[in-house]
């Protein structure tokens, strides 16, 4: 990967691609999986605290190594899932046919095989003239390699009989290319026990060793994301420009337009229209909401909200129901009461602004005095005119008007009028007397 970041850690979807394992695995098991982790990796332990046990390879001796170095209590005699950290594609449910191929035949062991028209980067899958599957050869260990073929390759996913397996580790031997225990020698000790299913999805097997195979993995999955809701009855115009992460959530008959990216533990209502250009991370929003291109961070946003093209709407807000946001505007940890209007060019920090409110276009809540930041209080029914400076700490009473261009350092009584403008002076003959600079 060229990275500082530990590969299983690069993230899919929003999510490091080590989890979309460790979620396949627990909800084809019902439990949470081993994850066996060479030495000194606190972030990778750190990533699975909570999601998976951790049992650690004291030398990166090869895949065989890693299973053998469990330690006793990890040891069943029954069935032992084993998967690669580095197959993000793999499904719960392909997980659980296997698990019953292997049960059904009374087999050793049973794993995922795959037919790929170029098998380059993949472990070959030897069976005998009676089709009983024999070994699998690394392809470090493949005589020659000639043009690509199909061949049926070993998808890196199998299901041991525990009681089997245990013994099978300690015969393995480290006679290979690569000097190394690997863990696909198992096959030729337990074979002919031994049963291969062919995987129907292809896709599943891919591994991601590098960014361009990160890159596909990621289109991949995006593509699962999104197919599976328009089935649950989303909209999604173009799929090929619209970016959702794991977490995210949508509500039926809402519409992503192009180009809308939705990150993080997003959640959207029903019957909403979001985009084109919209990006939204972190935020719950609302039935009925319609969303321009604009930028939604950790907010929360009412039903019925409104807002327009070019805004953002930042951490610690609340846009209460049919608030309405113009262009160009900028919200900040602040709650908007429902029926408010936050119009363009305007830019609310740190307040709290009540319903029915209507923040005239250009005005701003001075909120940084230059050592530290105060709050805005707008009361129910205000009405702040175009282009005012609102300097906090202050407080615009119920129903309080404040005129057009007005700077605002005082608190405004309920029903009171502000005019804080500044007074114009006029100077006859000033640029006859200035002199000209070129």
């Amino acid at each position: 990967m060229r990275s500082a970041r530990p590969k299983v850690l690069h993230p899919l979807v929003g999510r490091a691609m080590l989890l979309h394992i460790v979620e396949a695995a627990t909800a084809a098991t019902g439990a949470p999986p081993v994850v066996v982790l060479g030495p000194d990796q606190p972030a990778v332990q750190e990533a699975v605290r909570g999601l998976a046990r951790v049992a650690v390879q004291a030398e990166p001796r090869g895949t065989g190594d890693a299973l053998r170095s469990l330690p006793a209590e990890f040891r069943d005699a029954g069935p032992v899932v084993v998967l690669y950290g580095d197959l993000p594609l793999i499904r719960p449910a392909t997980i659980v046919g296997l698990l019953r191929a292997r049960e059904a035949a009374g087999a050793s062991c049973a794993l995922l095989s795959v037919v790929l028209a170029d098998a380059r980067g993949f472990g070959r899958v030897v069976r005998g003239s009676d089709g009983r599957v024999l070994r699998i050869v690394e392809e470090r260990d493949l005589p020659g390699l000639g043009a690509p073929v199909p061949e049926e390759c070993n998808a890196g996913v199998y299901v041991f009989s525990g009681r089997h397996l245990w013994p099978a580790l300690e015969r393995l031997s480290t006679d290979n290319a690569q000097g190394e225990y690997y863990l696909t020698d198992v096959v030729a000790l337990l074979a002919p026990a031994v049963e291969a299913v062919l995987a129907s999805d292809p896709e599943e097997a891919m591994g991601v060793n590098d960014r361009r195979q990160l890159a596909a993995a990621e289109a991949a999955l995006r593509r699962r994301l999104l197919d599976a809701m328009m089935l649950d009855g989303v909209t999604v115009e173009d799929p090929a420009t619209t970016y959702v992460d794991a977490a995210v959530r949508v509500g039926a008959d809402t519409v992503l337009r192009p180009m809308t990216v939705l990150r993080g533990a997003t959640v959207i209502g029903r019957d909403c229209e979001i985009g084109p250009m919209a990006q939204i991370r972190d935020a719950r929003i609302g039935d009925g909401v319609r969303i321009g291109a604009s930028v939604i961070d950790g907010a929360e946003i009412g039903d019925g909200v409104e807002i327009g093209q070019f805004n953002r709407v930042r951490p610690g807000t609340t846009l209460e129901s049919g608030v309405s946001l113009g262009t160009h505007a900028e919200v900040k940890n602040s709650r908007v009461g429902a029926g408010s209007r936050v119009n363009h060019f305007s830019c609310v920090l740190d307040s709290d602004v009540g319903a029915d409110v209507n923040i005239g276009a250009g005005t701003v809540t001075c909120n940084y005095d230059g050592r530290q930041k105060h709050g805005t209080s707008i009361e129910d029914g205000a009405f702040v005119g175009t282009n005012s400076s609102l300097v906090a700490p202050l407080r615009i009473g119920r129903g309080a008007y404040v005129a057009a261009g007005s700077t605002v350092t005082r608190d405004v009584p309920a029903g009171g009028l502000a005019v804080g403008r500044a007074r114009q002076r006029n100077i006859e003959g000033w640029r006859d007397r200035t002199p000209r600079h070129e």
